[in-house]
């Protein structure tokens, strides 16, 4: 019998990770079933699939042939091969040109330096000379950071205190093409997320604060604790970014509150883990407009339907258990939002998050901590790791 597809069936992801499980959700909402480009058979959308396609991103040329708009969950894609792509008439979304800005941040830098926006003082480090010229000029300590996109397991950024420290990392990561970055003393570390269709119609979501824990996104609050007139200049940043890079879909802006006023520091292609949230604490969800924008249908409102939200990360400690069999427990807990990933379990690896809402911070920062503690197996303790 034939295999007879739904007529909507236009949508390819390529990746197969969280965000694309979430982002396919999203698209089964509206009546797209997507297709994926996974790595591997258990990747976290992959498990949900109905048409995952098993084969490295670089064979993404067969694959666009089948989707009459292909999207992406990362950034570590052959840049070459989408233009290429996307000068052979398919729709490449949210763009080459958004996707080489996010993909290598030593372009990303250039491009918003010129631009005009406030972005720390940078420089190419192809070797030791080049780190121990730029600390000449801005001192210790420095950041150093990979150029390319890398995985949630890699890391990306080093803080480095000395010249012997540097030199160490660039030793270390002798294959890795770094970029050496001015420290910046952060206040707040804020995430603005802007909807973009193709011919500029936007929306934005409120501004969340991230808190990262050993160089992982550990929680997220929103809104974020600043004032109006800051909230104002992060959108209007953030939307202008999403403009200058003609941006199509879901575009991810972090900046950092220094005592200097705000700076960017780096863009995303793609719903991002800040966003998780608006699954229920938002109108229309970042996925779900993700999905609109991409495919050219009027987006949705990004209003907050509660006053306050905390998403946690659920992430794998060493000899941890699979969190799904501790799901009762978590369900159990009134207010809290779970979400898991299908991921086996892993030290550092993100297994799943959980979203609470409600009036203030204090009451879903709680409510989110007994729903994470529940499905680590563990303990409440009121105030830790709050």
């Amino acid at each position: 019998m034939e295999n007879r597809l739904p007529a909507l069936y236009t949508l390819g992801i390529v990746g197969a990770g969280q965000i694309a499980r979430m982002t396919q959700q999203a698209a089964l909402k509206l009546g797209i079933t997507p297709r994926l480009l996974a790595e591997n058979i258990d990747d976290s959308a992959a498990l949900a699939a109905p048409d995952a396609r098993f084969a490295h991103p670089d064979a993404l040329s067969s694959f666009a042939e089948l989707c009459d708009v292909v999207t992406f969950e990362h950034e570590r894609i052959d840049i070459g091969l989408l233009q290429a792509l996307e000068s052979g008439g398919h729709n490449i979304r949210p763009g080459t040109k958004t996707l080489r800005c996010a993909s290598d941040k030593l372009h990303q830098r250039r491009m918003l330096s010129m631009k005009g926006y406030q972005v720390p003082a940078f420089a190419e480090a192809k070797g030791p000379d080049d780190i121990i010229d730029f600390a000449k000029t801005h001192s210790y300590p420095l950041a150093l950071k990979s150029v390319r996109s890398s995985t949630d397991s890699q890391h990306a950024v080093w803080i480095v205190h000395s010249e012997e420290e540097a030199l160490k990392v660039m030793a270390e990561h002798s294959r890795v093409e770094m970029m050496v970055e001015q420290y910046q003393e952060i206040l707040q570390e804020l995430v603005v997320i802007v909807a973009r269709r193709p011919g500029g119609n936007k929306r934005t979501y409120p501004v969340a604060q991230v808190v990262n824990e050993g160089g992982l996104c550990r929680k997220i609050q929103i809104p974020a604790d600043i004032g109006p007139h800051i909230a104002k200049e992060a959108r209007d940043v953030s939307q202008q970014i999403a403009d200058d890079l003609s941006a199509v879909g879901v575009i991810s802006v972090e900046l950092f509150l220094t005592a200097g006023g705000l700076v960017v520091n780096e863009i995303a292609a793609r719903p991002h883990n800040a966003g998780h949230f608006t699954i229920e604490g938002c109108a229309t969800s970042q996925f779900e407009n993700h999905v609109r924008a991409i495919l050219d249908y009027p987006l949705g409102p990004t209003d907050m339907i509660f006053e306050s939200a905390t998403t946690l990360n659920v992430i794998g400690e060493r000899g941890c258990e699979d969190p799904a069999n501790h799901i009762q427990d978590a369900l159990a807990i009134e207010g809290a939002h779970i979400h898991l990933y299908g991921k086996m379990p892993a030290a550092g690896s993100k297994l799943g998050h959980v979203t609470a809402l409600g009036q203030n911070h204090e009451q879903t920062d709680e409510v989110a901590a007994r729903a994470e503690a529940s499905l680590l197996g563990k303990r409440y303790l009121k105030g830790e790791r709050n």
